[in-house]
Formats: C-alpha cells, structure tokens, sequence
C-alpha cells in the first residue's frame, strides 16, 4: 500500500485511529507513508508512524524530508516484517524546486525467505523538470544490487509527464491509471513500481476512493517476484 495522510492526519484531527481501522481492513505486508509529522506542532508533538505502527503491530520507520515547526516532515514505511535495515536520502532541489524532498528505502525479510527493498517517497508539486530530476535520483539510490524493490509514493506527476514515461521506465507500473487525488479522485499522481519490470507481476490492485481521512486514496496491490 501506498498513501498520502495528508498533512499527518490534518483532516482526522491528527488521530491515527482511522487510518489504523482502514489498514487493518486491507491487511497490506507493508506500507509507504507520505506527509508524515514526527514531533511537529500543528499534530501536537506527535510521532505519526510510531503510533500507527503500535496500532497495527507493525514496524515503524521515518524519514526526514525537512525539518518543520520544532520537528521533521517527511515519509515513512510501515512492516509486518522486522525491517533489517533503513536508510533515508535526500533527493535533489534544482531550480524551481518549492520543498526539499526525500526517499526513505527498507530492507525487509518475508517469512518465505524472500527480502525486498521497499521504498517511499513525495516528489515536488513544483513542476515536471523538477520531478524528473528528483526521478534520476531515485533510480541511482534504488537500483542497486539484486534485491528486487517496490517504491511507493505520491510522485505529483500524471502518467503522460516526463517524470514517469521517461524517469521510471525501466521500472514495473504496478496497476493501471485510475485517478487517485483528490478523495473522490480525478487524476493520477499515487502509484507503485516494481524492480525489475520482468520480473514483477500484478496479481491485484485497487484505488481505495473516498476514504474521507485524506485527499489522496490509498493504493493497493499484490505482488509476486517471479
């Protein structure tokens, strides 16, 4: 799964409980977080991952994109699986970029012996040239080594932009382009890739639409590495 909480729960009165109830009801193995507070004011010093981790019995990790209002902002990823090593990394701000951004990459061992890089990360709003740098930058942390990778995340960019056609071509788009912003959405911008392309199969995915506690939807799939 991968979702948006908006502003770490801005629209829930920033409890994690609803957020809690809907991963619950999907059982996903793990989970990319974008908009996450850790120790921010306007979520009254809260640390967002950690206590939905806690509520769901998963492992928790962060990652600081920035820091803001006395704390960090950034992304996070949720696990079933104990995560066995985590890294976070800064992604490039060139010109025009609005807000520092980051991916934050796991590696997580499955009871079936398989281990997997699972990655989140929050590309800027500002424009297509932006992202697509942002986009090269991820290729470079992520495609490394024989592990296969998920990355999971709000990318700001629709499928037709440069960013994706051009920047994550040699990955796997996991599901099709149903539109996934706002709540009841109305263009693409959320997405999961797999690594590598041949390799990665869909077995199900789903737009989780109008959940009412953000204004991206959750996106959801299986996936099997052949």
């Amino acid at each position: 799964m991968s979702f948006n909480v908006c502003r770490s729960g801005e629209l829930t009165q920033y409890s994690v409980t609803p957020f809690a109830d809907l991963i619950r009801h999907y059982q996903p193995d793990v989970v990319a977080l974008q908009e996450v507070d850790y120790k921010v004011a306007r979520s009254n010093n809260m640390d967002f991952a950690t206590e939905l981790g806690a509520a769901l019995g998963m492992f928790p990790v962060f990652g600081k994109a920035i820091s803001y209002q006395g704390g960090e902002y950034g992304i996070a990823v949720l696990s079933k699986y104990p995560i066995s090593a985590f890294q976070t990394y800064a992604l490039p701000a060139p010109d025009g970029t609005k807000e520092e951004r980051a991916v934050l990459i796991t590696e997580i061992g499955f009871p079936s012996g398989q281990n997997l890089k699972f990655a989140s990360t929050h590309l800027d709003h500002s424009s297509d040239k932006v992202r697509s740098v942002m986009a090269s930058a991820l290729n470079s942390y992520l495609l490394e080594g024989e592990m296969p990778i998920i990355v999971g995340g709000d990318f700001n960019a629709e499928p037709e932009e440069s960013a994706i056609v051009d920047g994550m071509q040699q990955w796997k788009q996991i599901g099709d382009d149903s539109p996934t912003h706002p709540d009841n959405p109305i263009k693409k911008i959320d997405y999961l890739f797999g690594y590598p392309k041949e390799k990665c199969v869909t077995i199900s995915y789903q737009v989780i639409k109008k959940t009412g506690i953000s204004d991206h939807c959750p996106v959801l799939a299986e996936i099997k590495f052949q």
